[in-house]
């Protein structure tokens, strides 16, 4: 199937009415009922788009939490996988619209698209629990460190695509700033790519996806020293998978460095793009459709 054909099938609505249900409180130690209740939402939602869901459970401080797991065949079924990712709790007292519900909408929406095509057969969609900081310790990674040390200790190897906080653009002069020795344009009207020297090959994967997307600013970086010369780059989901050393790479819209609602409880639906967003899962979609090219 033509990738321009399927691209055309991503839904602006379907992306608007799940971050719509679910920006809402859903911390791991604040919230814990609402982050469960969240977890249920997205594993109905991959159970109807025909995927088999399974968990990767954990206790943390005396609660039960779980990384859900996607797939066509069953987790086990392989031990190479692509895995898309997005975390599905929020910071403390946010809303988490785009920290993280704008990527938990790309993740099912590009999951829906994709269930048809040949290569859903060796994708793994994985949406990882407590990545925000706790109350208790201020750990944070919590379910992606847990997941990665598992599934490595098991024999799986990945190339992760990690989607963190995709939704919110300004073409306002001034609204983007940026990690020390990172440079880039001073207006955040851009999606970034973030990867380490091992992941060149899924950084040039997007760079090749991008003509898919014209309306879509595309910024790839290559950080330095596995992050840790600009620890920014490290702040997600991709991190232990850097660390464990399997390709992979950070789609965001720089968070913090553009978004001045991240972490509060003003960062709504209201105010990401939505539009921009779509060309997110677009994006996703050619580059995933482009390696199997």
């Amino acid at each position: 199937m033509e990738i321009e054909t399927l691209l055309h099938r991503v839904m602006r609505v379907n992306l608007m009415d799940i971050v719509n249900k679910i920006s809402f409180p859903r911390h791991g130690s604040e919230n814990y009922e609402a982050l469960l209740m969240v977890g249920d939402f997205i594993e109905e939602k991959f159970k109807e788009y025909g995927y088999i869901v399974e968990f990767d459970e954990f206790e943390y401080y005396g609660k039960k939490h779980k990384n859900i797991v996607a797939t066509l065949k069953g987790m086990d079924s392989d031990k190479n996988w692509l895995l898309i990712g997005a975390h599905y709790d929020s910071a403390i007292y946010s809303c988490g619209a785009d920290d993280n519900a704008s990527g938990v909408a790309v993740m099912l929406e590009v999951a829906r698209i994709l269930r048809e095509t040949s290569c859903a057969q060796n994708l793994k969609l994985v949406a990882f629990t407590l990545e925000e900081p706790q109350a208790f310790d201020l750990n944070f990674l919590i379910g992606s460190k847990h997941f990665v040390k598992k599934m490595k200790k098991q024999g799986y190897r990945y190339k992760a695509i990690i989607l963190e906080s995709v939704g919110y653009f300004s073409k306002v002069k001034g609204s983007q700033k940026l990690p020390a020795f990172v440079k880039g344009p001073d207006v955040g009207d851009f999606l970034g790519v973030v990867g380490n020297g091992k992941s060149k090959k899924l950084l040039d994967l997007f760079e090749k996806a991008k003509v898919y997307v014209p309306t879509l600013n595309l910024l790839t970086y290559k950080a330095p020293m596995n992050g840790w010369l600009s620890i920014e780059t490290r702040l997600s989901d991709h991190a232990p998978f850097w660390d464990a050393g399997f390709q992979a790479v950070m789609l965001t819209d720089t968070a913090m460095f553009r978004n001045p609602y991240y972490h509060t409880p003003q960062d709504t639906p209201d105010k990401l793009n939505f539009s921009l967003l779509t060309d997110v899962a677009k994006l996703l979609i050619a580059a995933v459709l482009s390696a199997n090219t």
